[in-house]
């Protein structure tokens, strides 16, 4: 099967939109590289307060004319759109190379807005012809492509930018290769199929406040959308924020020169990459927002490392021999910085990629355009946000690393925040997880879980992490119903409410208990949840599996529902088995224990017999391993 990257249908817009962002770091990173080691002041600002403004102008554009942009996306006919603002990239390089020529940096500035305009006219364009290229399955894929190629495109364009930035005459270098990407770009754009995608109902409005104000109530309606959104710009922030501060901690802080800054920049991009195509491989084909929370947590860790070793960095800068890449090394710590920085990125892309294709797949193809314009208009209001406050703890004189510690504080939180969000998805990641690494799965029949509408999932009962492996083969959270007594533990309650966990108890137990239970059982169906539970009622304690408990029964007539039966095969002699008469308290008969799960087709309500499933079960039990 021919690799996505590699088909005609897709190959333009990674090409094109890879040489946009290459050009766009190109500019802003020799800019930047300027202004800083050439420590330009302009307006009375000085090199750290200019670099965080420039990060703010480039922004602003997203904030003014996303809504019209998106509004245009979606009007016009997509591919036809993107072969237009690729022609006006050109024309803004050309005054770019004249404002480098004559180190008109102020000339400069107004041309970073440009570049951000043109940008803000071609995000909506991206994002939003996506679905109309590839499949529904392919969405994860294409938006790792993507992702991927627009990390990298930022490292080439980094490195280029700094090392052009470095050499003694870099005017007429970095104006030619600016003009030379953007007629390559318009090469590329040019094969681009016509996708037939306009909405001619959507209307233009080019007043820009109101058409904005328009695509964010759009985008508030949706509340899954807009709460991801969110997180998005929480990523940008974060980002803008960081980028901010890399070349004035390199300089001021570490002592490096221009190519100790552009390998830090670099080295930020290559993770970006490498989370980028993690994500691809542990998302297995499907949006996984699981990942989303536990990545931010791993972010901070990595930031706060960061700010500790900048703390506590011996070496003092001195603006007039800053140290080569070779002798930086030489220092005690260098290597950790890299390597906190890459793992910032890293764990990075694995934060952004399956938030961003959420949106793509929870949004209509009709709104789609303006949905990415919401969200551009949110991102860029948090970037600005963050080059203002960059901008005012530098006035403060917080110190570059004491920043750093900020960032990681704050973004530390906001982690916990997301995973309350998506606590369901987050747990069922981490099973899947942790049932891969410490177990040899075979999955039988993942195609019979339906990704969507209401459904029960029964399976036979061998141990207390039974629960694990059928998180780890669905597709999609699942509601177990779980004995109050386990559900009321102290150790697990929190844990098991973040779960979503239903507790039920038997009637002698607790009668309104009980009738809370099917309350919220059938409240889920209702809602199109995915429950789980052991019709056997206890985990068994000798291999056999027991008559099913009438639950089954009840549930479905009262809100009649379809049951997939799954078959655990090879759990029994785990250590969280009661076999041998223990629990835990033997050794594990060797590491990543071979386990078969089976999963059956499903079963309609009306076709539901307990004494059949239980039969279709024992007899997947007999297979082998």
């Amino acid at each position: 099967m021919k690799a996505l990257i590699l088909e005609r249908r897709f190959w333009p817009l990674f090409w094109t939109q890879f040489l946009g962002a290459l050009n766009d770091n190109f500019f802003k990173n020799a800019l930047v590289m300027l202004i800083t080691y050439k420590s330009i002041t302009l307006m009375g600002l000085n090199a750290g307060l200019l670099v965080a403004m420039a990060g703010g102008i480039f922004i602003l554009p997203f904030f003014l004319f996303s809504a019209t942009a998106g509004q245009i996306a979606d009007r016009y006919e997509k591919s036809t759109i993107i072969k237009i603002t690729k022609i006006t990239e050109l024309i803004i390089m050309l005054v770019a190379s004249f404002g480098f020529y004559t180190e008109n940096y102020m000339m400069l500035m107004v041309v970073l807005f440009l570049m951000g305009t043109q940008s803000a006219f071609f995000g909506p364009l991206k994002y939003g012809i996506i679905p109309h290229i590839v499949k529904s399955e392919e969405l994860v894929p294409a938006n790792a492509y993507i992702g991927g190629g627009t990390f990298l495109a930022i490292l080439v364009g980094t490195l280029i930018g700094g090392t052009f930035a470095n050499l003694d005459s870099p005017s007429l270098p970095i104006g030619i290769g600016l003009i030379l990407l953007s007629a390559i770009g318009i090469l590329t754009s040019l094969p681009f199929k016509k996708v037939n995608n306009a909405n001619r109902e959507v209307e233009i409005n080019y007043t820009l406040f109101k058409p904005s104000w328009d695509i964010l109530k759009l985008v508030y309606k949706k509340k899954d959308v807009f709460r991801t959104i969110m997180g998005v710009s929480w990523f940008w922030f974060l980002g803008a924020g960081i980028l901010s501060l890399l070349p004035i901690l390199c300089k001021d802080i570490l002592g490096g020169d221009a190519v100790v800054g552009t390998v830090l920049l670099g080295t930020f991009t290559v993770g970006m990459g490498v989370g980028s195509v993690m994500t691809n491989l542990l998302s297995r084909g499907k949006v996984e927002l699981g990942m989303v929370a536990p990545a931010g947590l791993f972010m901070s860790v990595a930031m706060f490392d960061m700010s500790l070793t900048g703390a506590g960095w011996s070496y003092i800068p001195n603006g007039d021999t800053l140290l080569g890449l070779s002798d930086f090394f030489a220092l005690e710590g260098s290597f950790r910085i890299f390597v906190d920085l890459f793992f910032v990125s890293s764990f990075g892309g694995m934060y952004i990629i399956p938030q961003m294709t959420y949106v793509q797949e929870a949004s209509e193809s009709s709104e789609l355009s303006r949905i990415i314009s919401g969200n551009n208009i949110i991102n860029a209001f948090f970037m600005v946000t963050a080059s203002i406050l960059i901008m005012a703890m530098h006035s403060m004189k917080i110190s570059v690393p004491v920043q750093f510690g900020i960032l990681a504080g704050v973004n530390a939180a906001f982690s916990f925040i997301v995973y309350y969000i998506n606590s369901e998805t987050t747990v069922r990641f981490w099973f899947w997880i942790f049932s891969n690494v410490f177990y040899n799965m075979e999955v039988i029949g993942k195609e019979n879980i339906p990704e969507k509408g209401p459904l029960i999932i029964c399976s036979n009962h061998v141990t207390y992490i039974d629960w694990w492996f059928i998180y780890a083969v669905s597709p999609r959270p699942v509601r177990f119903i779980i004995d109050n007594k386990f559900y009321s533990m102290p150790i697990y309650k929190f844990w098991f409410a973040q779960a979503s966990l239903i507790p039920i108890a038997t009637r002698k137990e607790s009668e309104e208990l009980l009738k809370k239970a099917f309350d919220n059982i059938s409240a889920s169906i209702q809602s199109g949840d995915c429950l789980g539970l052991f019709p056997e009622g206890w985990v068994t304690r000798d291999g056999e599996m027991k008559r099913f408990q009438p639950g089954i029964m009840k549930i479905i007539q009262r809100d009649p529902v379809s049951i997939v039966p799954i078959s655990l095969v090879g759990l029994w002699g785990s250590i969280f088995s009661f076999e041998r008469g223990k629990l835990l308290f033997k050794l594990p008969q060797g590491f990543r224990r071979k386990v078969k799960v089976i999963i059956g087709k499903p079963i309609k309500p009306g076709e539901y017999n307990s004494e059949k499933v239980r039969t279709q079960i024992l007899n997947n039990l007999e297979q082998k391993i």
